[in-house]
């Protein structure tokens, strides 16, 4: 579908992450290109939702980063078991809608994870996530500007550390049938993907996920490129906008209606939102829910 630019696999703080997130989004609507990264960070990080607000933090202590994201949605946390995905794409009409773009790319990284071997892999788009065995392993959120779109996923490669996890970020509950299921259940089921390699694949697991999820997307129709002073050149702007705690805070600046169009349920500007579950189980039914939060048999 598109010829990529491809910006690597690296290992950088998550404010920098997120900042050039926000270049490959312009970058896809100045030249026009696709882009493709995956990443991960340096340093434990909660990562807020869009139109969030930060109640979802239980604390903010050095021991972890506080950053906000371009895409919808609420609170996750990276980490080093975290392997992440972003691609950027003009708005050429090869896509007619978001939903469109969130299917067609969910497809291919659930294709990746069955190209490593995997098995009872399933996508549900109405969650935006990947599944295993009917857990999610995998989840992401699209940001569809007026001249380019963004998409942005996570990947659970190892276990969460729970306690740090729980002692950080609000984990939710939910009553289903009279019974009550929690976030914290869900994740410490989630099915890492390091389980599902042998020992010697596990070691470059994140070597071996990017690579296969490149595979499926361009099909070597890629162009590697590096980030420098030349490839940054005006970055400076969005560079400080991401390092700033008036955006981390307040989301200010919000994105305009001649940047970005609005998805249902994500305002580009007004009261941010409280009271929100872990962002991989935000938009998943309660019916699949109550599965992925019951005990492993």
């Amino acid at each position: 579908m598109f010829d990529y630019e491809y910006w690597g696999n690296e290992i950088l703080p998550a404010k920098t992450n997120m900042m050039l997130e926000e270049f490959m989004l312009r970058r896809s609507s100045l030249y026009p290109v696709a882009c493709a990264r995956f990443f991960s960070v340096s340093r434990d990080a909660v990562v807020l939702g869009y139109a969030q607000d930060t109640d979802a933090l239980k604390k903010r202590d050095a021991s972890f980063d506080v950053v906000r994201r371009l895409t919808g949605g609420s609170h996750v946390q990276l980490g080093q078991n975290i392997l992440a995905y972003s691609f950027s794409v003009p708005r050429d009409g090869s896509f007619k809608n978001y939903e469109g773009m969130r299917a067609y790319y969910a497809q291919h990284v659930a294709d990746a994870f069955e190209d490593l071997g995997i098995e009872n892999i399933t996508v549900d788009n109405k969650a935006s996530t990947i599944n295993v065995d009917g857990r999610v392993v995998a989840s992401h959120a699209v940001i569809w500007g007026v001249e380019s779109a963004l998409l942005h996923g996570l990947i659970i490669v190892s276990p969460y550390d729970m306690e740090k996890l729980s002692g950080r970020v609000f984990l939710g509950q939910r009553k289903i049938g009279g019974k009550c299921y929690t976030e914290q259940a869900a994740i410490k089921n989630m099915p890492a993907l390091s389980k599902f390699l042998d020992e010697r694949r596990r070691k470059i697991a994140n070597d071996l996920i990017a690579n296969a999820i490149l595979a499926r997307v361009t099909k070597g129709k890629h162009r590697k490129m590096r980030f420098d002073k030349k490839t940054l050149e005006g970055c400076q702007t969005i560079e400080n906008k991401h390092a700033s705690e008036r955006w981390v805070a307040e989301r200010r600046p919000p994105f305009e209606e001649d940047q970005i169009e609005e998805i249902p349920g994500e305002q580009l500007d007004g009261r941010l939102k409280k009271n929100m579950g872990y962002c991989m189980y935000l938009q998943v039914k309660d019916k699949h829910f109550k599965k992925m939060s019951e005990p492993k048999e």
